[in-house]
């Protein structure tokens, strides 16, 4: 049995974009949200922002290994024959 390694990145940066109001997937398979300053202060706001926008990755993350795995399971088990 093999072992997986789960690796997450996350940044904060500063942006002239304006705030959205959902999470958006960018070209790169990322996905990001703009929050207004007053968001990006407290804690709470920021926290439920940064939960919003990892979802949809986390999401997808599973969804496409998942599907690797079911793949790769599909590949070792013989195929059985059928009887005449």
């Amino acid at each position: 049995m093999s072992n997986f390694k789960i690796k997450v990145h996350v940044e904060i940066v500063e942006s002239d974009e304006n705030n959205g109001d959902a999470p958006e997937q960018q070209d790169d398979g990322s996905f990001t949200m703009i929050i207004n300053e007053k968001d990006a202060t407290s804690i709470d706001n920021s926290e439920r922002a940064l939960l919003e926008t990892s979802y949809p990755a986390i999401r997808k993350a599973l969804a496409k290994h998942l599907e690797n795995v079911s793949k790769k399971k599909s590949l070792k088990k013989p195929r059985s024959k059928k009887s005449i």
